[in-house]
């Protein structure tokens, strides 16, 4: 019996309200609890189930506006609490509801957030780790290895969808993939309809990439990942991949960020106007998505990039010669000692008293700012001394009204101000 067969007989038991399923990051957890969703939906064993997903840092106002979201409703409440008694109401009121908690990785309070614990509502959640299972109280805890040799080989042939010219060859570079489906995805559409040579020189890569640390992360598939991303097919395939992540895990991320960017620096060739960036930056999408380096979002306009995906790439954005410096409030890194070299800097949301005072960065070209509140002076004061500044992007911030002085004017395109986002959610 499969673990989505499993795990769907288990939710039909009264007796169990709160079910883990855990593995490794990529391994297929999502996957696995959508089309748990799908088969739920033909059983008829809930009247409603709804979905959110949790990430590194828990957002509690996210997860109670999706599931509101999915349950069609809208809060009058502008306080956390409010809205959790209005969701505990809500949720009262469905004879029989599953609740899918997606990434979780640290325990959760259910009356903070106003799940309810009648025997009607039944938790899904999916995890990395173990322990978070148990703490959370599931019943029944579901673990998922990767997949064996003949099911990931399996996979592979499913994904090329036709004879492999180079079966044996094939089949070695299936197993560098260490079983882990998202990294049989994306080496598998990398190396579609390629010829020998780059098949070799794949199987090179992934037998010998140095990954580096990534915390809980196998090496296997961060080598798996970084040959997929060497295998694009153009450096502006990469420049949009690495702008993905310059937003925090699990974020949709709206394309025409990705327009604005990416114009701004000067990425895409033979393109004259905004209009034909957004033409490429479209188009540039779409191959990444083929390749399940980015997936779908919450609506055509929006990417999302998975957070394995991610990690890989702020590796290789943070190396020459790109030199990326991301830093997210959930996320808790340290500061570097020195910041000259760096040309594109995320601060997601960092608290202003926790950046260094005045960031020397003669060669930024791009600084993201979100979701925090700035003062004019303390903005001109961390703007100062970046000369080569092309693109200044404030996303949710509070308490600018105008440029830094200190920046001067702009590098960038002078048709880069768009004119549709509001005060605080926009570009200066």
């Amino acid at each position: 019996m499969t673990h989505v067969n499993r795990v769907t007989e288990v939710l039909k038991n009264e007796e169990v309200r709160m079910i883990g399923i855990c593995g490794m990051g990529g391994v297929g957890k999502t996957t696995m609890v959508k089309e748990i969703i799908k088969r739920l939906a033909g059983l008829k064993v809930f009247d409603n189930v709804v979905m959110a997903v949790v990430s590194q840092s828990p957002n509690i106002q996210k997860i109670q506006l999706e599931i509101a979201e999915e349950l069609s409703f809208k809060y009058d409440e502008n306080t956390e609490s409010g809205r959790a008694r209005r969701l505990h109401g809500r949720l009262m009121e469905i004879k029989r509801i599953l609740i899918v908690l997606d990434d979780v990785w640290t325990e959760l309070d259910f009356e903070g957030i106003g799940i309810p614990s009648h025997k009607g509502c039944k938790v899904l959640l999916t995890s990395r780790n173990l322990e978070v299972c148990n703490a959370m109280g599931s019943q029944e805890i579901f673990t998922i290895p990767v997949l064996t040799p003949e099911e990931s080989w399996e996979l592979f042939r499913e994904i090329v969808g036709k004879p492999l010219d180079y079966p044996d060859l094939a089949k070695r570079v299936t197993n560098e993939c260490a079983g882990l489906p998202i990294a049989i995805l994306t080496v598998a559409k990398a190396l579609e309809n390629k010829r020998k040579h780059v098949w070799d020189d794949a199987l090179k890569q992934l037998q010998s990439s140095a990954p580096g640390s990534i915390s809980s992360m196998n090496d296997k598939v961060y080598s798996s990942i970084q040959c997929s991303y060497d295998r694009l097919e153009s450096d502006e395939e990469k420049s949009c991949l690495l702008l993905c992540c310059l937003f925090p895990e699990d974020y949709d991320i709206p394309i025409e960020y990705l327009v604005r960017y990416g114009w701004g620096r000067g990425y895409f060739s033979n393109t004259d106007s905004v209009e034909e960036a957004r033409n490429r930056v479209y188009s540039l999408v779409d191959k990444l998505q083929r390749r399940f380096l980015l997936l779908d979002g919450k609506s055509e306009e929006h990417i999302k990039m998975h957070d394995i995906v991610r990690d890989v790439a702020i590796q290789i954005a943070s190396r020459e010669p790109h030199r990326f410096l991301i830093r997210c409030d959930a996320e808790k890194k340290g500061w570097p000692k020195i910041y000259d070299h760096y040309t594109t800097i995320s601060l997601i949301p960092i608290n202003i008293d926790e950046i260094p005072v005045g960031l020397d960065c003669p060669k930024l070209e791009l600084l993201h700012l979100e979701g925090e509140c700035y003062s004019e002076n303390s903005m001109d004061i961390m703007c100062k001394g970046m000369k080569e500044l092309k693109v200044l992007a404030l996303v949710d911030v509070c308490g600018i009204s105008a440029l830094p002085s200190s920046l001067g004017v702009l590098k960038g395109p002078s048709n880069l101000v768009p004119k549709w986002l509001s005060v605080f959610n926009r570009y200066i």
